[in-house]
């Protein structure tokens, strides 16, 4: 380091704090975006529905499917509805049939 700094100060850099970032190279996992900032994929009813003011969605398998795994839930049939976080939309079973509402 210090073979390093003086280099530089004989090449005339002047403010050495500069070239001193990395993207830590040597880190393990070389993701420059921390998990919890990227974007999680949502179903299209649910986005719909998130933006709308108020209403309710009838949710495909493949919708129920995602938004287990998305906001972990397990115990929906015995529970009867759930909060999808923080968003305001409630799942809820009636019929034997899904349904996200706002």
């Amino acid at each position: 380091m210090l073979f390093t700094r003086k280099f530089l100060e004989a090449l005339g850099c002047k403010n050495l704090y500069k070239l001193r970032g990395s993207t830590g190279s040597g880190r393990k996992h070389q993701n420059l975006l921390p998990a919890s900032s990227r974007a999680k994929p949502e179903p299209n009813s649910f986005k719909i529905l998130k933006a709308s003011q108020a209403g309710i969605h009838r949710l495909s398998v493949q919708d129920i499917q995602e938004l287990k795994q998305l906001y972990g839930i397990t115990d929906l049939e015995k529970e009867g509805s759930r909060n999808l976080g923080n968003t305001g939309i409630t799942m809820y079973i009636d019929n034997n049939q899904y349904f996200i509402k706002k």
